[in-house]
């Protein structure tokens, strides 16, 4: 991992503060009318604060109405953008970094599934194999040669490269069926045309549920930190604040709800994606965090991503800046102006030189 740009992340945090105390987050006006907005997220539990803030009339009450565009991966997310069908967009800090490396104009404006309080927490992320595959839990060698059924060029690909890298493995040592839907994935266990799974939550848990005898071989393992942030184009920050600090204070109380209501917050995700198990899902949500604070842990994970993604993808690109890659005077002015939307989350770890 390389050292942080110290003088690039406390001008981030030094402006973080500067933006709060500035006042920056303050609530619309109750009688001006609001617009409608679109926003792209995954049908996946690292989204779910926004299905919340939309089901409960968070962002409504914010002052914007949001419309859900639902996909599958990353690269139909990024897609949306590009082609400009919505004004916000969801993703993880993999997808969001090689979308930037390509010369995307797309900012983080907010989180939404992190612990900022670690630079390396990917509990959301496991491999799953079922019986009689040859691969024993906790025995990363034992994938070799074996068939891996996985999202390609997804954060579920960067993972079983890190995995694996950590034992002294190569990603040629194992077979990848390119499986982009994740709800195909516990039907191709359960009938054996691959050996394991590599995946995020809800899906994990639904391969353990539906394939008998199915077991995790790993999960998390802190070999990165599964972050997934809102973006939105730069020429949309520069010329409507005012919506894109509405949204981020909605999303800030939509955060604290789904961290606190975490059962309904599944039954209100089932409302717009179909097939999802109740049982499931209660049990899937468990293992995600929902903390969106900026903080040097965060800022330590993207470099680590950055890191990843020029090793493992995208060799001899040029480095990006992390903290140029942040817009973070929105969450800066809500948790000044909002504090109680944070107040259930753990203290920061003191900044150490």
């Amino acid at each position: 991992m390389s050292i942080i740009h110290r003088k690039g992340v406390a001008s981030l945090i030094a402006s973080v503060a500067l933006a709060g105390t500035l006042g920056i987050g303050a609530a619309p006006a109750a009688a001006q009318a609001i617009p409608t907005l679109d926003l792209v997220i995954g049908n996946n539990f690292g989204h779910l604060p926004m299905f919340v803030g939309v089901d409960k009339g968070f962002f409504k009450k914010h002052g914007i109405d949001v419309r859900l565009k639902v996909v599958n991966t990353g690269t139909d997310m990024v897609n949306a953008m590009q082609k400009r069908e919505v004004q916000f967009g969801d993703m993880s800090v993999t997808t969001f970094l090689k979308a930037r490396h390509s010369g995307e104009p797309f900012r983080v404006i907010g989180i939404i599934m992190s612990d900022a309080t670690r630079s390396n927490a990917d509990e959301p992320l496991a491999i799953v194999a079922r019986k009689g595959s040859g691969i024993r839990a906790g025995k990363i060698e034992d994938l070799k040669g074996k068939r891996i059924g996985l999202a390609k060029a997804q954060t579920s690909d960067e993972y079983l490269k890190m995995v694996l890298a950590r034992r002294g493995m190569k990603y040629e040592d194992v077979t990848i069926e390119n499986i982009m839907a994740p709800p195909a994935l516990a039907p191709a266990l359960k009938e054996g045309k691959i050996d394991a799974v590599v995946s995020w939550e809800p899906f994990n848990t639904a391969v353990l549920e539906q394939v008998p005898d199915s077991y995790v071989v790993v999960r998390g393992g802190g070999h990165l930190s599964y972050i997934m942030v809102v973006t939105s184009h730069e020429p949309m920050i520069q010329s409507s604040p005012e919506v894109v600090r509405n949204f981020v204070t909605a999303l800030a109380e939509a955060s604290q709800y789904t961290r606190k209501n975490r059962n309904e917050a599944v039954e209100i995700f089932a409302k717009s994606v179909p097939n999802i198990n109740l049982v499931v899902g209660k049990k899937a949500v468990q293992h995600i965090s929902y903390d969106p604070r900026l903080s040097p842990a965060v800022l330590k994970a993207f470099e680590a991503a950055e890191d990843d993604v020029l090793k493992n993808t995208l060799p001899g690109a040029a480095r990006l800046k992390i903290p140029e890659q942040f817009s973070p005077s929105f969450l800066a002015g809500v948790q000044k102006t909002h504090p109680q939307y944070f107040n259930d989350l753990p203290p920061l770890p003191a900044a150490t030189n």
